[in-house]
């Protein structure tokens, strides 16, 4: 019984000082600060009753308990002046597996390009999400350009009619400039902001909206069997967008381009505010008329993006091959990726080129599915042109010729690391010029734009293509990726318990049991 009162005596002790710990440091609750309080003290008392006759000796114990609990409050006190420390170097370590918590290089170099301030005015009329909050100001820590406030649009009439907000949308306002005679804003979507998957791509790119100067038109062509930019109404199943090019439009449209459809035998002419002109995996054939047109258009310095399809001949050729590009018959198949898939290809090697060097440093494999060879010429092009290959397949690789379920290499088929996209530039003079530079870029596949095109690489490839023949060279990178939302919600009465849990109850209850095992000794 003694025994126990001196085991009772000790935890008693280290609960009753240790109690002002609980109070003002891991919970602040005034109920678990008297429990372990009042815990403390009832032990002390059950130690003084069955220790009566050593009452006398209790000021040597007092000092012992009273030196280790001492030892206990200064560990505590420098975990408390070491987090003190890290808290404001702010120094944080993203563990999430789809790095959740960390911004992509174009977010940060696009921050770190800022040539003036910028400011993000929020209209809400709740309190701004967690999520928001935490999400600017990782983009704040990147620049001291960047500032943001939230607004009530019912207080602010004038404010919501300045940036044009709808009433029944509030949304956040990048401004550039604000409050300046040269002030300039875009909107950005507020529930993808504060989404965790979209959040940052949305924001960084209304910032590059907010930097272009004026609007980058993408016209794709049609009329020839191409994939549309969006379905007619009742044409397709809902959902069915794999048949559209509708995700390419909307990632276009966030990266600052407008996308319209242009029928050249209707319109026999390509508009001047034409920065791109794609064609995206047309069926049938051209007319010599808008061949013509096309031809025209590179003359002046037009900027051209073709995505073949395999088995079809929409006579482009003689106008690619003057720009050193040649799109093989047959289909690229490499069995070694997937034999039940030989004609799914993976293409993991990439040329020297400003598009592919952001994919290349981060070592991503691209996916093609049925897609045709792209040779580079050398001769019979027009003169100073300059065709590169970008895009390579594995050294496995063949043309097959005559694609079946088991295709093997035949003699005469041509074999090695065929390219899949190639790219090619030509300086230009003309009175009507529209850029210095004439520039072609070649796909040997459509899909990616469409089944292929979530894929990271697949997209990040078409986007930077995009990024190149417009002159844009910030485009010239890697995205956010989409991200899994894989954290876990924690609200401040579960931080809390949490805290008290880490921080008080295992180091007493450990500390405690050191003490039990040390006086039961002792006593023997």
């Amino acid at each position: 019984m003694k025994t126990l009162g001196k085991v009772a005596g000790g935890v008693g002790l280290l609960l009753t000082l240790t109690s002002v710990v609980t109070l003002f440091v891991t919970s602040g609750s005034f109920v678990a600060f008297g429990v372990k309080l009042g815990l403390g003290l009832a032990l002390l008392v059950l130690w003084a009753a069955t220790n009566s006759e050593k009452i006398a000796t209790w000021a040597r114990s007092v000092f012992f308990f009273s030196s280790s609990a001492a030892i206990g409050v200064v560990f505590i006190a420098l975990m408390i002046g070491a987090n003190f420390i890290v808290a404001r170097r702010n120094k944080t370590w993203d563990l999430t597996n789809k790095k959740l918590f960390s911004l992509s290089q174009q977010t940060r170099d696009t921050l770190k390009d800022l040539k003036a301030p910028v400011k993000i005015v929020i209209f809400l009329t709740q309190p701004l999400p967690d999520s928001l909050v935490d999400l600017f100001q990782r983009f704040t820590k990147e620049t001291d350009k960047l500032t943001w406030e939230v607004k009530d649009p019912r207080k602010t009439p004038a404010l919501v009619a300045k940036y044009k907000i709808r009433d029944e949308d509030f949304a956040a306002v990048l401004v550039r400039n604000p409050d300046q005679p040269n002030e300039s804003s875009t909107t950005a979507n507020l529930p993808k902001l504060a989404n965790a998957e979209e959040g940052e791509e949305e924001f960084t790119n209304a910032l590059i909206r907010l930097e272009q100067v004026g609007e980058l038109r993408v016209y794709f062509l049609e009329g020839h069997g191409e994939t549309p930019l969006e379905a007619a109404r009742g044409q397709l199943p809902q959902g069915a967008q794999s048949q559209t090019l509708a995700r390419v439009k909307a990632a276009f449209t966030d990266e600052g381009y407008v996308c319209e459809s242009l029928n050249l035998a209707k319109t026999n002419a390509i508009p001047r505010d034409a920065s791109v002109v794609i064609s995206a995996g047309a069926t049938s054939a051209y007319t010599e008329g808008e061949k013509r047109l096309l031809e025209q258009y590179l003359d002046e310095g037009g900027r051209f993006v073709y995505f073949a399809e395999a088995d079809t001949e929409p006579g482009l050729d003689a106008l690619l091959a003057k720009y050193g590009l040649q799109l093989d018959n047959g289909v690229i198949a490499d069995p070694r990726v997937d034999p039940r898939q030989p004609y799914f290809i993976v293409a993991p090697f990439y040329g020297d080129h400003p598009t592919v060097a952001p994919l290349k440093a981060k070592k991503l494999n691209l996916l093609f599915d049925s897609a045709r060879g792209i040779s580079v010429l050398r001769e019979g092009t027009l003169p100073g042109v300059t065709a590169l290959s970008t895009v390579l397949t594995t050294p496995e690789a063949w043309l097959e010729t005559k694609p079946d379920e088991n295709p093997k290499l035949d003699p005469g088929e041509k074999a090695g690391q065929l390219a899949v996209v190639a790219v090619s530039t030509r300086d230009v003079k003309s009175e009507n010029q529209r850029f210095d530079q004439a520039r072609v870029v070649a796909f040997g596949d459509s899909d990616v734009l469409t089944g292929l095109f979530a894929i990271e690489g697949n997209r990040n490839l078409v986007l930077n293509v995009m990024g190149w023949v417009s002159n844009q060279p910030k485009k010239l990178t890697i995205r956010p990726p989409d991200r899994d939302i894989s954290s876990l919600q924690v609200d401040a009465g579960m931080l809390s318990n949490i805290r008290l849990v880490v921080m008080d109850v295992l180091p007493m209850l450990l500390i405690g049991v050191g003490l039990t095992v040390w006086l039961t000794r002792r006593s023997r």
